[in-house]
């Protein structure tokens, strides 16, 4: 999420002159609370995930799938993007206004649709349970309609912190309720109930920290103050849209095609990668999309930026891909039970998937830096259109087909989106090649490590996993410190600069390459 606005709702003027080293300070500030809040929110969900799995069906966690795949989509358009148009313009009581009014107005038609639409969705995945499930869920829209301009203020105001508290707030009630109500026998139910209570607590803590409140005729907004964010907005939907798509198509082909049981399976499968690596690169986007983009309008720093960049996601992405594929024939029984075998196979595949989408969506930044929007729009809508048909393919030979399908089809798409981004860049293919080095011989090192201890240390199942999971990080810590010295107090100035250091010194250093 992008936080460039500078003004609260009580100011509408400019932010003043040498606010600058503040705004950096702010923004740094947020990316540890950012970081800090996917941090406790996924831990929780891992934990409650690894309880609910040994207290539900993989069938229960297949017919959660399916109604959240179709809420996550209207949650896409559930504001028609007005909502990010606030965060993106100067604070005004009437655009809030407008924007509560057009959420709630958005996702009262779309409760209504899914109320009448969750007899057929059932009846399409031959599973009578999802339709109860999806009524449910879609409640969640008016909730999180309730919660979206609160939101908004906040992320505008770069003020993180009361972000994390509302962030962690609903992690802890979801987890809570969850575990609670499966616990007592609720089975499926659990899981939507839990996700209601989740976002309720979520948006009643964002209303607490800030101080605009809707007036008793907030819905009689004029059309002339909606008009303008609409118009601002609707690129911003059609690309989310988009993503949304590529990112969660595959778990509607799987319950319609293999079935909610199968489902299941995958979504625990897909759970740890989305976790640990994808969720991961979403932290490091906070600190080096800035960076990008202050370097578009040079070409030779953005060349340097983009292989910085470049770098330390693939020195992560890569050993984190590589040592959960390794380890998740050791991990899923430890954590899931043995009753989730089937899930190992497809988490192989969708651990590699997890870093090169990841890797892939980078390219993106890279387009926007530029100031070529369009060629992540078209990228994106040819890879979608390389996906659906390979995921049909994929499912013949089960969830572990559309797993390596997913693989397949978005490690072309990283390599094809990189390599225009190079070519636009003018940048040689020397240059990138040396960039990959550390990251390639830091997943070797822990691959080959894991692999070792994983497979011939003579101890209980959750021994090894510990052991060949810290001698899998070590060895990558080791490879990589031998391929790249520099990359650790790089990582650390990046993440945690120098209070001394301006605004302008922390977004523009560039670490020094050496020329051919």
């Amino acid at each position: 999420m992008s936080f460039p606005g500078r003004h609260r709702d009580s100011e509408a003027g400019p932010a003043p002159a040498g606010s600058e080293p503040s705004l950096a300070k702010a923004a740094v500030g947020g990316v540890a609370w950012v970081g800090a809040s996917y941090l406790i929110t996924r831990a929780t969900l891992l934990v409650s995930t690894v309880i609910l799995a040994r207290a539900l069906s993989p069938t229960d966690f297949g017919v959660y799938a399916v109604a959240l795949a179709f809420i996550t989509y209207a949650e896409v358009v559930n504001d028609l993007g007005v909502v990010q148009a606030l965060i993106l313009l100067p604070g005004d009581r009437r655009r809030n206004d407008a924007g509560l009014m057009v959420s709630f107005s958005v996702s009262a038609l779309l409760v209504t649709a899914a109320m009448i639409a969750a007899p057929f969705v059932a009846r399409f995945f031959g599973q009578p349970n999802v339709g109860p499930i999806l009524r449910v869920l879609s409640l969640s829209l008016l909730i999180r309609a309730w919660g979206q301009v609160p939101d908004a203020i906040l992320i505008r105001d770069l003020r993180f912190k009361e972000r994390f508290r509302a962030n962690a707030g609903r992690a802890s009630i979801q987890g809570a309720v969850w575990i609670g109500l499966a616990i007592a026998g609720l089975g499926v139910w659990a899981l939507a109930l839990g996700y209601l209570a989740g976002y309720l607590v979520n948006s009643a803590i964002l209303w607490r920290y800030v101080d605009y409140r809707p007036g008793r005729s907030f819905w009689r907004v004029r059309w002339s103050t909606i008009r303008p964010l609409l118009t601002f907005s609707a690129p911003l939907v059609g690309s989310v849209l988009l993503l949304a798509l590529i990112n969660d198509v595959d778990y509607l082909i799987v319950g319609r095609r293999l079935g909610t049981t199968a489902l299941g399976y995958y979504t625990v499968a897909f759970r740890v990668p989305q976790m640990v690596i994808s969720n991961s690169f979403l932290v490091f986007s906070q600190v080096l999309i800035p960076v990008l983009v202050r370097a578009g309008l040079d070409p030779l720093r953005l060349q340097r930026g983009y292989l910085r960049t470049l770098r330390l996601q693939t020195t992560f992405g890569f050993s984190a891909a590589v040592g959960l594929a390794v380890v998740a024939p050791l991990l899923v029984p430890v954590l899931f039970g043995a009753r989730w075998a089937p899930a190992i196979l497809p988490m192989v595949g969708l651990s590699l998937y997890a870093t090169v989408r990841s890797l892939a969506w980078g390219a993106t930044d890279v387009y926007k830096a530029m100031g070529r929007p369009r060629l992540a729009f078209l990228s994106s809508f040819l890879w979608l259109l390389a996906l659906v048909p390979a995921l049909f393919l994929g499912s013949r030979l089960g969830i572990e087909g559309v797993a390596w399908s997913q693989f397949g089809v978005a490690l072309v798409a990283a390599l094809v989106m990189h390599e225009t981004a190079i070519r636009a860049m003018n940048l040689s293919h020397r240059r990138v090649a040396l960039a990959l080095g550390p990251a390639m011989l830091a997943a070797l090192s822990t691959a080959l490590a894991a692999g070792a201890i994983g497979l011939w240390l003579p101890f209980p199942g959750a021994i090894r996993l510990a052991a060949a999971v810290i001698a899998g990080a070590a060895a990558g810590l080791a490879g990589l410190h031998m391929a790249d010295r520099e990359y650790l107090p790089r990582m650390r100035a990046l993440l945690l600069p120098s209070r001394t250091m301006t605004a302008p010194q922390w977004a523009e250093e560039e670490e020094v390459e050496a020329e051919a």
